[in-house]
C-alpha cells in the first residue's frame, strides 16, 4: 500500500469519525449521549492524530518513531494545525476523559467537544485535504 493510499485511508476514517461525533451532538444529550459525544470524541482524537502523523510522515518532517509530543510540535511549525493551544487543550480534555469519570467533568467535556473540538477536526481535514 502507497504512503497516498494510507493517507487516504486515514482521511476516510477522520471524515467518519467526526460525522459520528456530529450525529451524537445532534441528540438530546443526557448520560447515555453525553458519554457516546465523549467516546467519540476521542476516537477523533485519536484518529486525528493518526492522520497528522501519516501526513508528516509522508512530507518527510517526521520519522515514523516520533513521538506524539514531536509530531504535534511538527504540526504546528508545517502549519497544519494553526492552533497549539487548541490542540493541547484537546489533547488534555482526551486525556482527562479517558482516565476518571465524574458527571461534572463530564458535563465540562461534552460542552467542551460541542464548542471547541469538532471545529477542530473540521478545520484539520480541510488544511490534510487541500495538502494532499
Amino acid at each position: 500500500m502507497s504512503d497516498n493510499d494510507r493517507q487516504q485511508i486515514r482521511m476516510e476514517q477522520l471524515g467518519k469519525a467526526t460525522a459520528a461525533l456530529k450525529l451524537a451532538l445532534q441528540q438530546p444529550e443526557d448520560e447515555f449521549i453525553r458519554d457516546s459525544i465523549i467516546k467519540r470524541f476521542e476516537l477523533c482524537f485519536e484518529t486525528a492524530r493518526k492522520a497528522i502523523r501519516q501526513w508528516l510522515m509522508e512530507q518527510g518532517e517526521v520519522p515514523g518513531h516520533a513521538t506524539q509530543k514531536e509530531v504535534m510540535e511538527a504540526a504546528f511549525r508545517t502549519g497544519l494545525i494553526a492552533d497549539a493551544d487548541l490542540w493541547s487543550e484537546l489533547t488534555r480534555w482526551r486525556n482527562d476523559s479517558t482516565h476518571e469519570y465524574e458527571e461534572a467533568s463530564a458535563v465540562a467535556a461534552a460542552a467542551f467537544i460541542r464548542q471547541r473540538a469538532v471545529d477542530a477536526f473540521d478545520v484539520l481535514r480541510n488544511a490534510l485535504a487541500s495538502r494532499t
